[in-house]
C-alpha cells in the first residue's frame, strides 16, 4: 500500500507541470487521511482563486479508489510522542507519516522533501 500526500492530490486538479502524473497516482488509488482533503482544499483553493473548484475537487477525491483515514486522538497522541525523535517533520505532516506507519505503507507520494530519509521511502512522482 502506498500514502498519498496531500499535494498529489493537489496537484491533479490545477494546472500544472505535474497534473498528469498526480492524476494517474490518484486514480490508481492509495491510502490518505482526512487532514489531506484539507489540506488539498486549501491549496487548489489558493492557486484557482475558486472555492467551487475546491469543492468539487475534494467531493471527487472522496468518491474514488482512495482508503480514507480518520484522524483521532489516537492518532494526535501517537504523533505527539513521536514529535521529538521527527523534528524535521512539520507536525501535519508527522501525523500523516503516523498513518502511513500504522497501515504498513511500502512508499510515500510526495513532493515535500521532509518526507526525505524516513523508514518510509519517499517517492516523488
Amino acid at each position: 500500500m502506498r500514502f498519498i500526500d496531500s499535494n498529489i492530490l493537489a496537484y491533479a486538479f490545477y494546472e500544472n507541470e505535474n497534473r498528469e502524473r498526480c492524476i494517474n497516482i490518484v486514480k490508481e488509488g492509495g491510502i490518505i487521511d482526512s487532514l489531506c482533503l484539507i489540506e488539498a482544499f486549501n491549496i487548489i483553493e489558493n492557486e484557482t482563486r475558486k472555492r467551487d473548484i475546491a469543492v468539487e475537487a475534494i467531493k471527487s477525491l472522496m468518491k474514488i479508489n482512495l482508503e480514507i483515514v480518520n484522524v483521532d486522538s489516537n492518532v494526535v497522541f501517537e504523533a505527539l510522542k513521536k514529535a521529538e525523535k521527527y523534528k524535521k517533520l512539520k507536525f501535519l505532516d508527522l501525523i500523516h507519516y503516523i498513518i502511513a506507519l500504522n497501515y504498513e505503507c511500502k512508499e510515500i507520494l510526495s513532493y515535500d522533501k521532509d518526507f526525505n530519509d524516513l523508514e518510509i521511502k519517499k517517492t516523488e512522482p
